[in-house]
This record gives structure tokens, C-alpha cells and sequence, in this order.
């Protein structure tokens, strides 16, 4: 019967011997990580721009819904008569973004647009300025790495829309999908699985709506060279880390084990450990193997390779199955030379990382998201090994089982009056380039 434990390596209480490998250091930061976010989520209040926060008598907030949400901001909350951080039935107060920005008036849906920030330019005009943040994951994953990525396109790209965009590290996908639960998203990344439960109601993410799928999450395991493991039906009586409880790599490790006849009793022990500490795991000979879905080349993986490991597939027929029978799952192959001393192509599975946006969220700044990743990558995949792997007709025909946000579906189209809403937002660049057709897909 397997030994489960939520230690780090079974090492981290007083019940258990500490090796003197398992530093202070090491300790602290597992006990961090139960701290609200742990320094991994952006838990500070929105900014706000002090220049447009002007400060209004008490008196007035009987009028509120006739005057602008934005210079209420010095009244107590509890002498408004609306709550301002409720657009259209849903709490929206988004992270890293000025104030102005996300409050509308409450009578004039239209009003997101007309107090956002505004520039000088060289000419003494002024210009709109808009701003995204992008929840990711952890700043050692290749979430943030994405999200970082996409942030310096729009910043190359700039001056066509003036969308100033910032990533914003988390705990992962569980805490995306939480985060934007309690409106503190305007976008962030999950997984096709993620976005194929929300939209049938599994698990429920209110307000979530599709952008587009982005780079494949393949699955793969990485093994201690002395293990004898060569693919998964053979992690019975081995050692195998599957992730804290209620992780999103917890749940593809079971579904995965299910499929192949194994439970948790099959295994010698399991840990229940984040996946920063996988490395140590393998370094140091607490554990024989663990599975990892994400994008690839990943440096957590590159890591553990030089302590005597390789890395192997999860394909096989019985995977097939599993594709099969799940539409978010969908047959990978990892290119030979992808990671040191790999060889050989290595067949695997996995799905896709699924850019979503809440659906409160700005359409304007959620239409050039769309269009600035979909324009240019061709030059993200040159620059940006993570995005290697997309496919472009995929960012919108795979993955995507959330209705589109209405930013998204202007600019992928969807139906005639996808757009309707550009008419409050000055047109910028409207010289658009023809981009593939779509339109079988839009039924």
C-alpha cells in the first residue's frame, strides 16, 4: 500500500529526519508557500490614477448613478448607493489596472472607454492609453513566460493601439480560475480542459469567455535513469510525485492512472508536493519519476535532466483511449533534440493552453491582444521558443469551448455584430490585413 504525504519529501515536520541536504532555507520557503499567495499572486489593491480621482463632496452620492463612478473614491462605501465594482451583475475590480480604466457609469455601458488614461503627445494632443495585465503562473513556468512574451509584443507593437500590458505572476492555473472568480482578472491562461469544464458547467467559472488557444501542453515524465520506468505502466511499486491537493496536475496524474488500471495503493509512495521541488526530488533520490503538462522546452524539466534522468512519453494505446473519449485532450509529439541527450521524437498527449478573458474586460483591449498575438506569430515563434509549438488555424478552431469574448469574436469574426461595440473607441490602424478564413468554423 502506497505511503502518501504532504511533506516536502517526507522530511518537513518533526516526526520525520531531516537530511542535512533539506536546507532552513528550503523549510521556509515551503512554509510560505500556505501564505495568501505567497508573494506568487498580485494581492495589492488596483492602482488608481491619482489625476483623475478628484475628490466630491458626501452630499452627492445621492446622484450617483448620474455622475461618474471614478470621483467617488474618498466616500465611504457605505453612503454609495451601488456597489462600483458591479458591471453587469458581476464583481469586476482587475488587478494592476488604474481605476479609471475598469469603473463605469452606472447608467452609460459605454462609459468603460471614456475615462481611460490619457497621454501627451509631441504635438500637444492627448491619446488614449489602455492597460491589460495577464495572470499567469509562476515566474520559474512557462505560463509567465508566455504572458511575458505576449506583453512585450503589444509593447513592440505599441503605438498601433496604445495597450500597455503587464504579466502578473500566481499559484497556477487553480489560482487563475479563483482569481478570476472574485474579478480580479481581466485575462489570464488555463488549459482547454479548464475551458471544456467551465463551459459545461463541471466546473463553473462565471463570466469566463475564450480568447484563443495557444502553445500544447504535453504531458511528459521525467525519470531517474536507475528506475527502470519506460512508460507509464510501469510506475507501479515506484516512487511518484503528483502534485498538492487540488492542483490541476493532481487531477491529470489520477485521470491518467485510472486509465491505465493503476490507483494510488499501486505505487510505493506518493507525495503530494508543488511541482518547484520535482528537481530536488529526482537530485536527490526521493522520488524515481514525475509527470509534468506543460509547454515545452520547460527549464523545470532541462533542470532535472543533468542529475541522471531522461524523459519519456505517455503515449500508448490506452492514452489514445483516453483522447478519444475527452475533446480538450488531443495526440502530441515532443521533436527530437528537444531536451539533452532526447534523441528521438517521443509520442505523447496533452492539450492546449487557453487564453480567457472575463467577460466584464474591456473589448478593446481584449480585440488587440487577439490581434497583436495572431498577426505576429510568426516572429513569437522565432523569438520565443515556448510558442514553438502553435498552430496557427489552431488559436481558434482547438481548444476554445467558451463562447468568445466579445473583443475576441470581433476580431475572429464570429458573427455580423461581433463588432458593434468598436463604435464607442476612436479606430486606430484600421487598415486591417486579411487574416485566414475562419468562416467554417463560425457556425
Amino acid at each position: 500500500m502506497a505511503h502518501v504525504t504532504n511533506h516536502v519529501w517526507n522530511r518537513l515536520r518533526p516526526e520525520f529526519s531531516i537530511k542535512s541536504i533539506v536546507t532552513n532555507t528550503l523549510v521556509c520557503a515551503f512554509a510560505l508557500m500556505g501564505a495568501s499567495f505567497c508573494a506568487y499572486a498580485q494581492d495589492s489593491a488596483p492602482v488608481e490614477n491619482g489625476a483623475e480621482n478628484t475628490a466630491l463632496d458626501t452630499s452627492t452620492a445621492q446622484v450617483l448613478p448620474n455622475i461618474d463612478i471614478d470621483r467617488f473614491d474618498d466616500i465611504p462605501r457605505e453612503q454609495m448607493t451601488v456597489n462600483p465594482d458591479m458591471i453587469d451583475g458581476m464583481i469586476y475590480k482587475p488587478d494592476a489596472i488604474p481605476l479609471s480604466q475598469y469603473r463605469r457609469k452606472t447608467n452609460d455601458p459605454s462609459s468603460l472607454v471614456a475615462y481611460s488614461n490619457t497621454g501627451m503627445m509631441a504635438d500637444g494632443q492627448t491619446v488614449r492609453s489602455y492597460y491589460a495585465a495577464i495572470y499567469s503562473g509562476s515566474t520559474s513556468g512557462v505560463y509567465f513566460n508566455v504572458a511575458a512574451q505576449i506583453c512585450e509584443m503589444m509593447e513592440r507593437t505599441f503605438e498601433r493601439h496604445r495597450v500597455h500590458c503587464v504579466p502578473l505572476r500566481s499559484q497556477g492555473v487553480g489560482s487563475n480560475i479563483r482569481l478570476m472568480k472574485e474579478g480580479r482578472v481581466q485575462l489570464t491562461i488555463v488549459q482547454s480542459n479548464n475551458n471544456w469544464e467551465a463551459q459545461k458547467g463541471i466546473v463553473p467559472i462565471p463570466g469566463a469567455r475564450s480568447v484563443m488557444s495557444l502553445h500544447d501542453e504535453m504531458g511528459l515524465l521525467v525519470v531517474r535513469n536507475d528506475s527502470g520506468i519506460e512508460s507509464v505502466g510501469d510506475l507501479r511499486g515506484k516512487r511518484i510525485n503528483i502534485g498538492p491537493e487540488g492542483s490541476a496536475s493532481r487531477e491529470l496524474w489520477l485521470e491518467l492512472l485510472s486509465r491505465y488500471g493503476l490507483s494510488l495503493d499501486d505505487l510505493e509512495t506518493v507525495y503530494s508536493v508543488a511541482q518547484d521541488y520535482n528537481t530536488l526530488g529526482i537530485c536527490e533520490d526521493y522520488i524515481d519519476a514525475f509527470g509534468l503538462w506543460i509547454g515545452h522546452p520547460a527549464s523545470l524539466i532541462e533542470d532535472a535532466l543533468a542529475c541522471e534522468a531522461r524523459v519519456v512519453g505517455m503515449g500508448g494505446p490506452l492514452t489514445d483511449e483516453m483522447v478519444k473519449a475527452n475533446q480538450y485532450f488531443f495526440n502530441q509529439v515532443l521533436p527530437a533534440k528537444t531536451y539533452s541527450a532526447q534523441e528521438k521524437a517521443i509520442s505523447s498527449y496533452g492539450f492546449k493552453a487557453s487564453l480567457i478573458a472575463y467577460e466584464p474586460a474591456d473589448p478593446y483591449v481584449v480585440y488587440w491582444i487577439t490581434r497583436i498575438i495572431h498577426e505576429n506569430i510568426g516572429l513569437m515563434k522565432q523569438l520565443y521558443p515556448a510558442f514553438g509549438s502553435v498552430v496557427v488555424e489552431d488559436m481558434f478552431k482547438k481548444g476554445n469551448f467558451l463562447p468568445f469574448h466579445k473583443g475576441a469574436a470581433c476580431y475572429w469574426e464570429t458573427d455580423a455584430h461581433a463588432c458593434d461595440w468598436q463604435k464607442y473607441y476612436h479606430q486606430v490602424d484600421p487598415n486591417r490585413p486579411p487574416k485566414p478564413d475562419y468562416s467554417d468554423q463560425k457556425k
